[in-house]
């Protein structure tokens, strides 16, 4: 009779063990989308406003396929497709091959694919490609998350860790390759068209950005086979939560029309994500599955780093004054957002990337925020 595997007595432990962040080589300053929509388009109330709220959004630079803001027209959602996969796939597999790097493994060994975009839609997705051309084993587990944007990296994270923790009840090694890339700037040309055309103010063609972020969440070998040498890692992933804001379907998403994706951001998304981030803090707090580690946790919000989601300044603000923390809690945030903008969920995983490269806290609180309005948020405890 076969046996059926057993649970390990302990929990599993999650390492994050390698990351790996690309962006485009153009870094455009804020003032270029003025000189491009008045190329396109004449002076108008919404057009002006939009480009008077560009001026203050914080963002000194962006990382962006700088041509395609540079179109006599917005490109068709069949141009859009195309342009991912010319210029977003290369920055998917950079990125990829520097995580496995670090986690020093070979292709071979990548056991599962976790990917996300928004602004992506083929069949088969980015994934499939990305797999080939990284040569990863024929039977390894791909996953493609649609419909969580600026979340899609913890959601990542969050699905790589039920994954890993599957891997262990049966007994097998895992190492997770979480893979998320954005080209926002196909947003952009038909962002300008609507504002103009339809004088709507949208102010998601002052905020996002093009790039690419991936990171190795590996099993702990020792806990299925201890004769395994196992990179020291870079973080321990200690918990993750989950949750969405009634009523909020309308405030934060991206739609899809003939001319690609529209992102929707209504004035009501700081006062909707600020308060997630307590209720994702005590969670994570309450629900860890071992209540021993509660004696060994920071007793204080500012006795943790902060890695937050950077989807706008007045965003990244107000979670500062509702967990009562100051720049320095958020300081990769801050940098991120501020010389690459929002580049949706890619962001989080290079804010995460960028604050191991720095001194700092022992434990580390990361949340970001989708449409939905939908929470992610984990635990972290530096390993470096």
């Amino acid at each position: 009779m076969r046996r059926i595997p057993q649970m390990p007595s302990s929990s599993p432990t999650l390492k994050i063990t390698g990351f790996g962040t690309v962006y485009p080589p153009n870094l455009a300053p804020t003032a270029d989308l003025e000189k491009l929509a008045y190329k396109w388009h004449q002076p108008s109330p919404a057009l002006d406003k939009v480009l008077a709220i560009n001026r203050r959004t914080g963002i000194k630079t962006h990382s962006l396929i700088y041509p395609l803001l540079d179109l006599p027209a917005p490109a068709s959602i069949k141009e859009v497709s195309e342009i991912f996969l010319k210029e977003g796939l290369p920055l998917a597999i950079s990125a990829s091959r520097r995580a496995i790097s670090e986690a020093c493994l070979a292709a071979d060994e990548i056991t599962h694919v976790v990917a996300t975009t928004c602004t992506n839609s083929s069949n088969p997705g980015f994934d499939f490609f990305l797999a080939q051309e990284l040569d990863l084993r024929p039977n390894v587990e791909k996953v493609l998350l649609h419909g969580v944007g600026c979340a899609g990296g913890l959601a990542g994270l969050r699905l790589a860790a039920s994954l890993c923790q599957a891997a262990a009840w049966r007994g097998q090694p895992a190492h997770v390759l979480v893979i998320a890339c954005e080209i926002t700037s196909s947003m952009k040309r038909n962002e300008l068209e609507r504002i103009s055309c339809d004088q709507q103010v949208r102010i998601g063609v002052t905020l996002f950005g093009d790039g690419a972020s991936a990171l190795i969440l590996s099993l702990d070998a020792g806990n299925i086979a201890p004769q395994h040498k196992f990179p020291k890692g870079i973080y321990e992933l200690i918990n993750w939560s989950h949750l969405t804001v009634p009523d909020s379907a309308m405030d934060l998403r991206v739609d899809v029309d003939a001319s690609g994706f529209k992102p929707t951001l209504s004035a009501r998304i700081p006062s909707l994500t600020a308060p997630c981030t307590p209720l994702l803090y005590s969670t994570l707090l309450e629900s860890l599955p071992d209540k021993s580690a509660l004696s060994t946790l920071p007793s204080t919000p500012q006795d943790f780093d902060w890695a937050i989601h950077p989807g706008g300044a007045a965003v990244l603000s107000a979670i500062q004054a509702e967990m009562s923390l100051d720049r320095d809690h958020m300081k990769a945030s801050w940098d991120v957002y501020e010389n690459h903008g929002n580049t949706s969920s890619v962001s989080v995983l290079t804010v995460l990337d960028s604050l191991r490269r720095e001194p700092g806290k022992e434990w580390v609180m990361s949340a970001a925020f989708g449409p939905g309005v939908a929470a992610e948020g984990v635990l972290l405890k530096r390993i470096e």
